[in-house]
């Protein structure tokens, strides 16, 4: 049988675990989302990230990568990433991210928005 003190040290653990990554909070252009003309890329985060271990491309719908401007912290938490976007014509564009948060684990993703003509 566990003891309560073992029980409660594996349930610390497990949850001090499940917040050692960074997870995308939000995003503008958000997830999925029909807009006009984004002028810049933005993801929020759940926790600090190391910027030099990290990267987002984004990407037209035949694959393109689109030039964006360098990508910089917009906050002093170090939780979210911007960059300037140059004018995108109508279509459907792919973010592909990768992110090493501040305790060294890696998370990545990807999401798709569309731009209206």
């Amino acid at each position: 049988m566990i003891s309560r003190t073992a029980l409660l040290l594996v349930v610390l653990l497990a949850s001090h675990e499940a917040q050692a990554h960074a997870f995308l909070l939000k995003s503008n252009p958000a997830v999925g989302s029909v807009m006009t003309r984004p002028a810049a890329l933005s993801l929020e985060f759940s926790e600090a990230i190391e910027l030099i271990f990290s990267g987002v491309d984004v990407l037209s719908a035949s694959g393109t990568p689109i030039t964006m401007e360098k990508i910089h912290f917009a906050d002093s938490g170090h939780k979210v990433l911007v960059a300037a976007l140059p004018v995108l014509a109508p279509g459907t564009y792919h973010v592909k991210w990768h992110v090493v948060s501040a305790d060294t684990h890696r998370t990545e993703g990807d999401f798709a928005f569309t731009v209206k003509p």
